[in-house]
């Protein structure tokens, strides 16, 4: 469960962020209690995967010097950072302050200020206000906005895919051969569908954004035959062709695919973008994940679970096409917003699609 606390950590953190306009490059200084130098850095490496740099120059910390001593941590750290010398007016200081016990966390936002009533003073004699912070910009402020904002998208995804009852089967180990049928079955017609999408996405790009248009065409080309890889694993596991390719979508399956294409027919639709995020995001961190419990769970070798294997390498190159067209140019604030929406709607319905197996 350790693990998690580093995913709630930077989850928390995120969502202060959005609530509050918090940039990562307005803090000086952050002072955060950590028990061992492992969560510091998975700590520092997904934040500034997510858009929230500090590096690791301004985190303060006493660890090596006053020990892990729980509670106490973040008056101490306050105190040591207060009389180091280090601080001057204005600087802006982050507290995180975990519990993890429960896995709770605490932020603070601390502005120094001179002491009152001592005209300038000295550092020595700074104090702490809190404050409301201000946002600054940067020359890539709107897409670390959007960075930021999927992945709040995504955490709240991912907590609800783990309640989807078939998915729950597989974290409880009570997974079974017809649960992982009825998975790929129902999978299937979205699947087909994902690269029609992309390739109407791509017909509505206009020729002003052609290097985009062409990231998306290779796109179609590298996903059009994966319901193939799908179909041979479904037949492996003791399933008929025929009775998978004559099926139809659930209700959910429907909502998502309808939802995507109407999307994909507007001029421009770079809102899809949200979409991707969320449909490659599933297969970069959660399909391998998916596919070795079902390996392990139902005994099955490698080529019965390759839709899923195979879906954790190649997202990661399609993730590195999402990151061209961010850094292209394209992005607005208007731009930003329709993305976390367009990832938000996807995000639901994909789970939707998961609850509704087997309803057609």
């Amino acid at each position: 469960m350790l693990d998690e606390v580093v995913r709630q950590a930077v989850h928390g953190l995120l969502q202060v962020a959005k609530k509050n306009g918090l940039n990562p490059n307005c803090i000086d200084w952050l002072a955060v209690h950590y028990s061992s130098n492992v969560f510091r850095d998975k700590s520092h490496d997904l934040a500034s995967r997510l858009g929230f740099d500090i590096p690791q120059e301004r985190w303060f910390t006493n660890l090596s010097t006053t020990g892990n001593v729980g509670s106490a941590s973040t008056f101490l750290l306050l105190e040591e950072l207060l009389y180091s010398g280090r601080l001057k007016s204005g600087d802006k200081v982050l507290c995180l302050i975990p519990e993890s016990g429960r896995f709770l966390f605490g932020y603070m936002l601390l502005t120094v200020v001179e002491g009152a009533g001592k005209g300038t003073g000295s550092q020595s004699e700074a104090i702490f206000r809190t404050q409301p912070p201000q946002l600054q910009t940067t020359k890539n402020a709107l897409a670390e906005e959007l960075v930021r904002e999927l992945a709040t998208v995504w955490f709240d995804f991912e907590d609800r895919l783990r309640r989807v009852p078939i998915v729950k089967k597989l974290y409880d180990g009570v997974f079974t051969m017809a649960d992982y049928r009825a998975l790929l079955f129902n999978l299937r017609q979205q699947v087909i569908d994902g690269s029609r999408w992309i390739g109407r996405a791509a017909s509505s790009i206009t020729p002003e954004y052609f290097p985009i248009r062409s990231a998306f065409i290779m796109h179609t080309s590298d996903e059009h035959r994966d319901f193939e890889m799908l179909e041979r694993n479904y037949e492996l596991a003791g399933g008929s062709l025929d009775e998978i390719r004559s099926g139809q979508k659930n209700i959910g399956s429907e909502a998502l695919s309808a939802y995507i294409l109407q999307k994909a027919s507007h001029e421009n639709p770079f809102e899809l973008i949200g979409a991707m995020f969320i449909i490659e995001g599933i297969g970069q961190r959660i399909a391998r994940q998916w596919g070795k419990k079902i390996q392990d769970s139902l005994g099955l070798k490698s080529e019965s679970v390759s839709f899923f294997l195979y879906h954790s390498d190649s997202d990661i190159a399609h993730f590195k096409r999402l990151d061209l067209a961010i850094a292209s140019g394209i992005l607005t604030s208007k731009l930003v917003i329709e993305i976390v929406k367009c990832a938000k709607v996807t995000a639901r319905l994909y789970a939707l699609q998961l609850e509704e197996i087997g309803n057609f």
